[in-house]
């Protein structure tokens, strides 16, 4: 009986659907970050880099912003071959054996070979 009365106030304690969306967003939004700053000088070599392997066939590991609630986002990281490069909607398309995914140029973050 002791159980129930140390535990009788969690237990009756309710949380309105407002009040849960609340925590929850605020959750997400505790692990999203501001978009890096990338200068022209690296934005170029990431760009040959990409062309360059879709000229001679070899793996790149990239890293990319996806952004989430406006300018906050997160990092993702894949790594494969270029396949496609889209001019018209500024992207390209990194594939591997498992994935394939099409990348906006302006939210590259790095490039390695």
């Amino acid at each position: 009986m002791a159980n129930k009365l140390d535990n009788l106030f969690e237990a009756s304690r309710f949380m309105l659907p407002e009040h849960r969306a609340a925590l929850i967003e605020q959750d997400e939004a505790r692990d999203l970050i501001k978009r890096p700053e990338v200068d022209d000088d690296d934005f170029g070599e990431m760009c040959f880099r990409v062309y360059d392997s879709t000229q001679y066939d070899y793996a790149l590991t990239v890293k990319w912003f996806v952004p989430t609630k406006g300018e906050l986002g997160t990092l993702e990281e894949a790594w494969g071959i270029v396949r496609e490069i889209d001019a018209v909607r500024n992207r390209f398309k990194l594939v591997s054996d498992w994935a394939a995914d099409w990348i906006n140029v302006k939210d590259l973050v790095s490039v390695v070979k």
